[in-house]
């Protein structure tokens, strides 16, 4: 019985805890998501440029 009731009031315990949470709202969601792909385009394309231009470096030096 003891469990049980350890059970029980972890359980309260957890329900006290997400009452005080401050969810985010759907516009905080969209634009967060919106500036991770962004982001992500910039970081893409700039790896893309480096790896191009140190290919053809490399296809110079290997010439």
């Amino acid at each position: 019985m003891e469990k049980i009731e350890a059970v029980k009031t972890y359980l309260k315990e957890v329900r006290a805890e997400l009452n005080k949470v401050t969810w985010t709202g759907r516009k905080e969601i969209v634009s967060g998501t919106i500036a991770v792909l962004v982001l992500s385009g910039v970081v893409s394309l700039f790896l893309w440029v480096i790896d191009f231009g140190l290919s053809q470096v490399v296809r110079l030096v290997l010439s």
